[in-house]
């Protein structure tokens, strides 16, 4: 098993451990008195494990014949321009396309809340091609699936934290949070580092089923020991501020559980109306459905900031990837728009924002298996009700093999955009601060565009 389908599946757990051995973990007990914030906004990140061929997700139409030379008549991993669903980007001046697809979300582009955002990838500061041949300010370890998944996640440089941009910004925003019952950081596709935080412990949460204390069950010898579980917790040793950290970590864990559980076993005739049977027979339609469910029992959750991870993996597309990359967008897309049918018929499509991420982008030429390889920066999109959709946000790459956008010579584009740039515009739309932003993002100080404008 590789590394990053290893990550993928990790198995659940109520808190990951990672956020536990930083400092035991918080939901913001501390700011009991602080400020709640008003309203509700969330950010849904979709993670696309194995490095997402972005090169056939968004497509130059007014440019086909640049795309073709390589991608259809030297390599034979092209997509035909006439199956392309052609869109207009007003920042460009020119004509692009979707991949076929993306049928089912090609209309909310239309309608202006879905927006691309061009050539996006892992960097520290601008790189030109020269300084990227010259080391200089060349991001650690490209084209490692691990490392880069690690690094759009938010791992900071030579930093010994290991905490991710969700989790960094459920830190900043505890007092936002106060009185939550569970974490505002919410994993549904095991252990990830993007909602770890600091100072904040994420939630773990099955695709389908709720959470579970390994062993319990509702016969009398698992109740008997869940009771036995609680009551030692209640008994912790209040002198050792090891025992009773731990055991207040336990606690919060538990109840949130208790308060997650009915949630995850309910639903409503917006979430029923919003997922057809295709969508949540897919891992990712679950994993989408389990996040509306947890939506709709915010009232219950008292969560006034929060952040959702899903993923699919299946991406590292080194063969046949016209046909692999089709057979997983076939389940993806239709699945976030039934997200963004769930968020219109629930009333928070202005509050709800879906992002993807992926590792990195695949080589523009293709190789002998019909497949393509380990690149770099690479296009994402972005679904929601307050996002300035139609347009597209960032430099689309120039397609020149070997030229100056180029980091070696089989179409490895160097990113424009900055994952730190992306993450900062949310953090704008989620209301932090600037100097919190700054904070969740330290490389970001280095970029002239902090918010690049795709959230109204």
């Amino acid at each position: 098993m590789n590394n990053n389908r290893r990550k993928f599946l990790t198995s659940t757990s109520a808190l990951t451990a990672s956020a536990l051995a930083s400092n035991l973990g918080t939901w913001g007990v501390e700011s009991a008195n602080a400020q709640a914030a008003s309203g509700y906004k969330a950010i849904v990140c979709v993670f696309l494990f194995g490095g997402n061929d972005s090169n056939n997700m968004i497509i130059p139409f007014t440019d086909y014949a640049a795309y073709s030379a390589v991608r259809t008549a030297a390599s034979a991993v092209g997509i035909p321009q006439a199956n392309l669903l052609q869109f207009n980007a007003p920042s460009a001046s020119k004509m692009y396309g979707f991949h076929p697809s993306m049928a089912s979300v090609a209309p909310l582009y239309a309608a202006g809340k879905l927006a691309v955002i061009a050539n996006s990838g892992t960097l520290l500061a601008p790189l030109t091609k020269a300084q990227y041949q010259a080391g200089t300010n060349r991001p650690p370890n490209l084209f490692s699936h691990s490392d880069q998944t690690d690094a759009w996640q938010g791992l900071l440089n030579n930093s010994a934290s290991r905490s991710g941009w969700g989790g960094r910004m459920s830190d900043k925003l505890i007092a936002a949070n106060t009185g939550q019952l569970i974490p505002s950081a919410i994993s549904v596709a095991g252990s990830q580092l993007f909602t770890a935080g600091a100072l904040t412990a994420p939630l773990v949460v099955p695709q389908n089923g709720i959470v579970t204390v390994s062993g319990q069950g509702s016969d009398a010898v698992s109740v008997a020991r869940y009771n036995a579980l609680n009551a030692l917790i209640k008994s912790a040793d209040p002198t050792s501020t090891v025992v009773k950290s731990g055991a207040a970590v336990l606690d919060r864990a538990l109840l949130s559980n208790a308060t997650a559980n009915p949630l995850l076993q309910m639903t409503s005739a917006a979430i029923t109306g919003a997922f057809p049977t295709a969508v949540t027979n897919t891992g990712i339609g679950q994993q989408l459905r389990q996040v509306a469910r947890l939506i709709d029992g915010r009232a219950t959750t008292q969560v006034k900031r929060q952040f959702f991870f899903v993923g699919v993996g299946g991406y590292d597309t080194h063969q046949n990837t016209v046909t692999n990359q089709t057979n997983l967008f076939n389940q993806l897309f239709p699945a976030m728009k039934a997200f963004y049918d769930y968020t219109v018929a629930a009333g928070v499509a202005n509050d709800v924002v879906q992002v993807t991420l992926s590792d990195f982008n695949r080589t523009f030429i293709g190789n002998a298996g019909l497949g393509v390889d380990h690149a770099w920066g690479g296009h994402q999109v972005v679904l929601g009700g307050s996002v300035k959709g139609g347009n597209m946000y960032g430099s689309f790459t120039d397609l020149a093999v070997k030229g100056n956008q180029d980091s070696g010579g089989n179409g490895s584009w160097i990113p424009g955009i900055a994952v730190d740039q992306v993450g900062g515009t949310l953090g704008k739309w989620l209301g932090m601060p600037g100097t919190d932003i700054a904070q969740v993002f330290p490389n970001l100080v280095n970029f002239s565009t902090a918010d690049l404008g795709f959230m109204l």
